[in-house]
């Protein structure tokens, strides 16, 4: 459930239209945006001028692009996303809050979920605060403090989920499988689609504007593989938690952590979907 790697949580397009002097602003408008945010693209034609620009606070380049003109187009994409956060992080904090009958903390429901499911060599650490995760490279599962030492409903639901990766792991998983196999390749399109964007625009090169959308879309495909991957973990998760006959309060208070954080990722695969359909539709024009 980590999000610590996100430095910028809303991304941002609009496009300005009826500038005056829309090229003379552009770069006036590139250096506002870029002391507020990041992944930014800023194109001017004619009278209109295009953003695209990763931020804290869309509401910022908003005014700022109606200072120069009105807005033809707006899709805050994240806006899906930042519900999505306000929802699991509420959940989480109401789940905190209840503690788990058993007594057990997120490290011990971890072992014994293991342990219950015979998978060995898995080890279980106590990790920085946000770091909830399976990592495959050393086969174990790190807990953020919360989830490691607490005896809550949100640190069971927690360390069982991370379980569940590792028996997706331990299982060959085909969708996991699938996931980490095109891992490297995520890594490099996520921080070259960018780039190669802007370098297509500014060479008015239609094979590296390509290039760019297709990097993307492999982004956009590796949120989709993603999908079925957490929402099998949770299932796992709570056939363990019945398995063990928790109180169907407790499990209910489970599933709701359980189904707030798998918002999260259903919400950054339609995003990314939003982006990709964007992207292309500026090809086009």
């Amino acid at each position: 459930f980590s999000t610590e790697s996100i430095t910028f949580g809303y991304c941002t397009e609009f496009i300005v239209n009826g500038v005056k002097d829309a090229e003379a602003k552009e770069d006036e408008f590139r250096a506002y945006l870029s002391g507020i945010g990041d992944s930014l693209v800023v194109v001017a034609d004619e009278d209109l001028i295009k953003i695209h620009v990763h931020t804290n606070d869309p509401g910022l380049a908003i005014q700022k692009g109606l200072s120069y003109g009105y807005l033809l187009l707006i899709v805050v994409t994240l806006a899906i996303g930042g519900l999505a956060t306000w929802y699991v992080n509420s959940q989480l904090k109401k789940y905190t809050r209840v503690p788990i009958s058993n007594g057990l903390t997120g490290a011990e429901a971890a072992r014994r979920m293991l342990a219950y499911y015979g998978v060995t060599n898995v080890a279980v650490h106590r990790g920085g605060p946000g770091q909830d995760f399976f990592d495959p490279r050393t086969n174990s599962v790190t807990l953020s403090p919360d989830a490691f030492d607490g005896r809550s409903i949100t640190a069971t639901a927690t360390a069982c989920h991370e379980v569940g990766h590792a028996c997706q792991y331990a299982e060959n998983y085909a969708p996991m499988k699938i996931r980490g196999a095109i891992v490297p390749v995520v890594n490099l399109a996520s921080n070259a689609w960018i780039f190669l964007l802007m370098l297509g625009i500014i060479l008015v090169s239609n094979q590296l504007t390509t290039l760019a959308i297709v990097m993307y879309a492999v982004v956009v495909l590796f949120q989709l593989v993603t999908l079925p991957v957490e929402f099998n973990a949770s299932r796992r998760a709570m056939t363990y938690m019945d398995t063990i006959a928790l109180p169907q309060s407790e499990q209910g208070g489970a599933f709701s952590v359980l189904r707030a954080c798998a918002l999260t990722y259903v919400a950054a695969a339609l995003t990314s979907i939003l982006q990709l359909l964007w992207l292309l539709g500026q090809r086009r024009e």
